[in-house]
C-alpha cells in the first residue's frame, strides 16, 4: 500500500482542473502544453488543437460590421430624398423627407410641420387629393403641386390657371413696386456684409438686404435665401426688382437693377455693391 501524505487526498488531478476549471464550469478554446507523460496519460497522434482566437481577424469582422451599418444608414438616408422627377417637379411619396415635405405640410395644414412624410401626412395628401377631385394615391406629383398652389420656386407645369391669370391681372403695379425696391436698394451700397444681419446698423447678409429692401415697399419675406426661393413666384426673364437666385435650394440672392446687374451682399470681407449678374450659376429668377 502506498501511503499518499493527507493535504495531497483532496487535490483534484491535473486533467480535473483543465476540465472543469475553477468553478466547476467547463473550459473552452483553451490550448494547452500537456506532457505525454501525466498520471500515465499519453496524447493521441490524433489529438485535435484546440482553437486559438485571431486578434486580427476578429478586428477585421468587427471593422466589417461597422462598414455595412454605416453603408446601411447611408442607403437609408439616401432613399429618404426624394430622386423621381417628373413634370418639372420632384414626386414626393411616404417614406420622403425635407424641406420639400415641409412645404407640402405646410399648404394641407392640420399637420406638424417636421419635413417627415410619414403615414398622418400621407393620410392629409389623400384627403386633400380627394377634396380636388384628384386621385387618391397619395404622391404627391404635378398635378397634386399644382392643387397645393404650385411647385416651390414657380415652374410653368404647375402654376394654376388661377394664380397665373391673378398675378397678371396686378402685374404692373406689382413691377411698379419692385422697382421702387430695387431704387431703395441703391442707398445701401457700400454697407459692410454680416452674416445675419438685416439692418444697415448691423450689416447685411444677402437675405438680409433683400427682406430689408422689401419691407420698404410693403412686402414681407423670409429670413433666408432658401425660403424667399420657395416663396416667390418664378420668371423665366427678370425685370427690375425680380430676385436673382443662386443654387437649388437657394444659397444667395441679390435685387435685379436691369441691364443685367444685380445688387448683393456678397460675402464676408465684402460690402452690399452693384454688379454683373453671374452666369451660369443662376438657378433662377423671382418675382415678390
Amino acid at each position: 500500500m502506498t501511503y499518499a501524505p493527507r493535504h495531497r487526498k483532496a487535490e483534484p488531478s491535473l486533467a480535473a482542473s483543465v476540465i472543469t476549471g475553477r468553478h466547476g464550469k467547463v473550459l473552452t478554446g483553451v490550448a494547452l502544453a500537456v506532457p505525454t507523460a501525466v498520471a500515465g496519460l499519453s496524447a493521441p497522434a490524433d489529438a485535435a488543437t484546440a482553437p486559438v482566437a485571431q486578434p486580427a481577424q476578429a478586428a477585421t469582422a468587427a471593422q466589417a460590421s461597422q462598414a455595412a451599418q454605416s453603408v446601411a444608414g447611408v442607403a437609408a438616408t439616401a432613399a429618404a430624398l426624394p430622386t423621381h422627377y417628373a413634370g418639372g417637379v420632384y414626386v414626393l411619396h411616404h417614406g420622403h423627407s425635407g424641406s420639400l415635405v415641409k412645404t407640402v405640410q405646410k399648404r394641407i395644414g392640420g399637420l406638424s410641420v417636421d419635413g417627415s412624410f410619414g403615414p398622418k401626412t400621407r393620410a392629409a395628401v389623400k384627403s386633400f387629393q380627394g377634396r380636388k377631385g384628384l386621385t387618391r394615391d397619395g404622391y404627391v406629383g404635378p398635378k397634386t403641386w399644382r392643387a397645393l398652389g404650385g411647385y416651390p420656386g414657380g415652374s410653368a407645369s404647375t402654376t394654376s390657371t388661377r394664380d397665373t391669370s391673378t398675378t397678371a391681372s396686378r402685374s404692373t403695379t406689382g413691377s411698379s413696386t419692385n422697382a421702387r425696391a430695387a431704387q431703395i436698394a441703391y442707398r445701401y451700397l457700400g454697407i459692410p456684409y454680416v452674416y445675419g444681419g438685416s439692418t444697415p446698423s448691423q450689416g447685411f447678409d444677402c437675405s438680409g438686404l433683400t427682406s430689408y429692401v422689401f419691407r420698404q415697399v410693403g412686402k414681407d419675406l423670409p429670413r433666408t435665401a432658401r425660403a424667399q426661393q420657395a416663396a416667390v413666384r418664378r420668371v423665366s426673364s427678370p425685370q427690375v426688382g425680380d430676385l436673382v437666385f443662386y443654387g437649388y435650394p437657394a444659397h444667395h440672392v441679390g435685387i435685379y437693377v436691369g441691364n443685367g446687374q444685380m445688387i448683393d451682399a456678397p460675402k464676408p470681407g465684402t460690402r452690399v455693391n452693384k454688379r454683373a449678374v453671374y452666369q451660369p450659376e443662376v438657378s433662377s429668377y423671382g418675382r415678390p
